[in-house]
């Protein structure tokens, strides 16, 4: 039986780019030209369009890039970002992530309370719906936790902090998988999590900047906890 078969197509997604980037990682460098789709979905067993969209994440990534008519690339950027990734193989590591998205986020929280427009509402509240869906119907929510993030950070509009977002929205996407699947095993925590997400939600949405700052640094200062927590427990 195939996998697509057995996973949901967003879980399909998640990990077709998890391995392509490992693969990456572990065997190409700067300039190598990737395999076709063909040669991909053969190798993960998968179909071309999970394919598709696993490859389209790592293009907003910054890990690969199109050149019209000869295929995809290893870009510059993935210097950097296996570098990144390397520090996420550890425990230490994966802490001080948490600990960089808690000043990054709150600021980007902060600056989408204070310039949020009308349509930014819209797109935020249909997010959060879409993440509240996900937890509701039990599937895993990682693009849709990571879609709610960066979303925030562009309705900010500091064309800075926008970059350093979506530029390693790849180790966000590892560590929110990790943190998710985690929180599978502690009773009661999805409600929580979902209940912090919307309270960021609703400060923006209202306009208070500094609430909306407290709401995310509250959030992650609950996130690097559980993680600490689970850590404890598997020692």
């Amino acid at each position: 039986m195939k996998l697509e078969a057995m996973l949901p197509k967003e879980s399909l997604v998640t990990d077709a780019a998890r391995r392509i980037e490992a693969s990456v990682r572990e065997d190409m460098r700067v300039g190598d030209r990737l395999p076709s789709e063909a040669e991909i979905c053969r190798q993960l067993g998968v179909s071309r369009t999970v394919v598709r969209e696993a490859l389209a994440h790592l293009r907003a990534d910054g890990l690969v890039e199109t050149r019209r008519g000869q295929g995809l690339f290893v870009t510059e950027q993935n210097v950097l970002r296996i570098r990144i990734g390397d520090v996420e193989a550890s425990r230490e590591g994966l802490l001080e992530m948490l600990e960089l998205r808690r000043g990054l986020e709150s600021e980007t929280a902060r600056l989408a309370a204070e310039r949020r427009k009308p349509d930014d509402i819209e797109r935020l509240e249909a997010a959060l719906a879409a993440l509240e869906a996900a937890d509701r119907e039990g599937r895993d929510g990682v693009e849709e936790d990571l879609a709610f993030h960066l979303l925030i950070a562009d309705i900010g509009r500091n064309r800075v902090l926008i970059k350093m977002m979506h530029f390693w929205a790849g180790s966000l996407r590892t560590a929110i998988g990790f943190l998710r699947a985690a929180d599978e095993e502690t009773p009661g925590i999805i409600d929580d999590r979902g209940r912090r997400h919307a309270d960021i939600c609703r400060l923006i949405v209202a306009g208070d900047g500094e609430g909306a700052h407290r709401a995310m640094v509250d959030h992650m200062n609950h996130t690097i906890s559980r993680f600490s927590s689970t850590q404890s427990e598997r020692d």
